[in-house]
């Protein structure tokens, strides 16, 4: 119920902004083709709710910060372009053009269709699903691995985790437009979805990071898990293009089979600990259960 309703006012929300630039169009469209009804009036009025709104959406899951920024920029291009051509109906003698309306108008339809598709994003982040890579969602996996390590504790019902990571995705990400990375998210997430079962579950924990989980499976099924990807990594040859630069897109993996006690936190920080003494390339390894102690003694060593 907490999430539905959450849900719901994130969709209201985003729904106002919609309404309220609807209502702004008509407004200034008045203005630019009626400008002597509104001479000696204010300057045309920039709505405030996308704003607000955006202030909001830096803590949501269904948008990336890099959108988010692209979306304000256009919010910005879309009110500087309209307050001038309404300024020039209403204080020049210049006839607003064709040309010019016509540009408007579009800034309009592609700022409104961008805010339409975050609807779509928003009420899909609801089912738990990742929308970028088709995987599930970061909440969701809390939800069900944290399920599994209850009934591993329970039942002894053995699972294992998988954390695939691309290679310096931070660096490739820089080098690639938003729509690139999407797509090649959503490639890897269908490499990922094509390694597991059917009733195993796949994730995007983070940036450039994923967790498969894979049911009543001991380790030797994650290794089997990696190897398929591995070679699904070879066969789609995924290249990363800026100029004259490619870059081929390499994974690295940690297999861990958890044991009674192990919490999803703890597990996860000490995979990626250990994958980040690696260097990067094409590494693959298998976590082990350790104390407290004996990883500080080794870390010391």
């Amino acid at each position: 119920m907490a999430l539905d309703y959450e849900i719901d006012n994130k969709l209201k929300s985003l729904a106002a902004v919609i309404d309220e630039h609807g209502e702004w169009l008509g407004r200034a469209t008045k203005r630019i083709f009626f400008a002597a009804k509104y001479k000696g009036q204010d300057k045309l009025p920039v709505p405030i709710r996308f704003q607000e709104w955006s202030r909001e959406a830096e803590d949501y899951d269904f948008i990336d910060p890099v959108t988010l920024q692209d979306l304000k920029k256009m919010y910005e291009e879309l009110h500087i372009t309209a307050t001038g051509l309404a300024d020039k109906a209403m204080y020049t003698e210049d006839d607003v053009t064709y040309e010019e309306y016509d540009h408007f108008v579009s800034l309009y339809e592609s700022f409104i269709q961008k805010l339409r598709r975050l609807e779509y994003d928003c009420a899909l982040s609801d089912s738990g699903m990742d929308v970028d890579t088709g995987l599930r969602s970061p909440k969701a996996m809390e939800l069900d691995i944290t399920r599994e390590l209850e009934r591993r504790a329970r039942r002894g019902n053995p699972f294992t985790l998988v954390l695939a990571r691309i290679n310096n995705y931070d660096e490739l990400r820089s080098m690639m437009e938003i729509e690139q990375n999407k797509d090649v998210l959503q490639k890897v997430g269908k490499l990922i979805k094509k390694c597991i079962r059917s009733f195993d579950d796949a994730y995007r924990s983070s940036e450039g990071e994923f967790i498969m989980s894979l049911k009543h499976s001991e380790a030797a099924g994650g290794t089997a898990a990696v190897n398929r990807l591995r070679r699904f990594l070879m066969d789609e040859d995924i290249v990363i293009k800026k100029g004259n630069e490619e870059i081929p897109l390499t994974m690295s993996y940690c297999v861990a089979e958890p044991v009674p006690g192990d919490t999803l936190e703890d597990l996860l920080e000490n995979m990626r600990y250990d994958l980040d003494k690696w260097d990067g390339g094409d590494t693959a390894l298998e976590y082990h259960e350790q104390s407290p102690l004996s990883r500080y003694i080794d870390e010391k060593n």
